[in-house]
């Protein structure tokens, strides 16, 4: 076991023995469960040639046993629960639980695949093709911390970059799904109407297809029309400059949240998650609106 490996171990019980969660007794038996731990994964990983590897291969084989345990290795403090249950019994269970996130993972991909909407997008297709392979590439009995595959689609809201490994995974095509589920709602022409303006390359740049079409739906629900539209007339657009333009701050927020309610009632979107996603891009639309109104018009907004 690498001096390193150690040190942490080392670090992380002085930590606890700090804020007085445990008794000397009890932080002296978890550094030793702690690297008989390190140890036994690291002969794992060497199919128990060694217990010593390099050192960057165990700095990734500490930050995969403190995912896997579900300890922050920015964080010094060991959680309590740790403290009181037998380390080796108590990671084999939350590996069991990550093997059970990498079929989630699994399913995830496959209904990303079916609810992909008809609509051309080189990164959305690239992005799903390498997260087909994840299952198979993601070590997670030793480097449960990484994502071993690449991918570039950008999401409307990204995923946390505080989610490692199939955690980060999982989540990011929770939101693809949201995302897919939303544009599925409108003819596939239509999306690539509003995308086309917005982006003319849309096909081939790094472009998110949510927002552009999402943000139009909204913008159609401010002026009271039909948000299962997503075209504006040129007397519309006049007249959501004149309504945002003399709205105040606060109730150009306001309006905001109840076009997001309008617009998922009218496409009978019931998933609170769902709601909570649009009402996301919704918050981040005021400062975009303040600069476009100052030429008096919204077309970087609502295209």
């Amino acid at each position: 076991m690498t001096d390193e490996n150690a040190a942490a171990a080392s670090q992380l019980s002085r930590a606890t023995s700090a804020d007085g969660i445990a008794t000397a007794a009890e932080i002296d038996a978890f550094q030793r469960a702690f690297l008989r731990l390190l140890e036994r994964r690291t002969a794992i990983y060497t199919m128990g040639d060694s217990t010593s590897v390099p050192a960057h291969t165990a700095a990734d084989i500490l930050l995969s046993v403190c995912f896997v345990l579900g300890i922050d290795p920015g964080d010094p403090e060991v959680p309590q629960r740790l403290l009181h249950v037998n380390l080796e019994d108590e990671f084999r269970r939350r590996l069991a639980e990550v093997e059970r996130k990498v079929a989630l993972a699994g399913e995830l991909w496959k209904a990303a695949v079916a609810a992909m909407p008809p609509i051309p997008s080189t990164a959305l297709r690239d992005t799903l093709a390498a997260i087909g392979d994840f299952p198979r590439a993601y070590d997670f009995r030793s480097m449960a911390h990484e994502i071993p595959v690449m991918f570039d689609y950008p999401l409307c809201h990204p995923v946390p970059e505080t989610l490692l490994g199939v955690e980060y995974i999982n989540e990011y095509l929770r939101r693809l799904l949201t995302e897919f589920d939303f544009l599925r709602r409108y003819p596939a022409e239509a999306c690539m109407r509003v995308l086309a303006r917005s982006s003319p390359d849309f096909v081939e740049l790094l472009v998110n297809l949510y927002e552009p079409v999402a943000t139009n739906a909204v913008g159609r629900a401010l002026l009271g029309t039909d948000p299962t539209s997503l075209e504006f007339a040129e007397d519309e657009r006049a007249e959501l400059v004149r309504l945002l333009g003399r709205a105040s701050a606060r109730e150009r927020e306001r309006m905001l949240r109840e076009a997001v309610q309008a617009t998922c009632d009218a496409l009978a979107i019931e998933d609170a998650g769902a709601r909570e996603y649009l009402s996301a891009l919704a918050a981040e639309l005021p400062p975009r609106i303040e600069v476009a109104l100052s030429p008096g018009e919204l077309r970087g907004v609502f295209v």
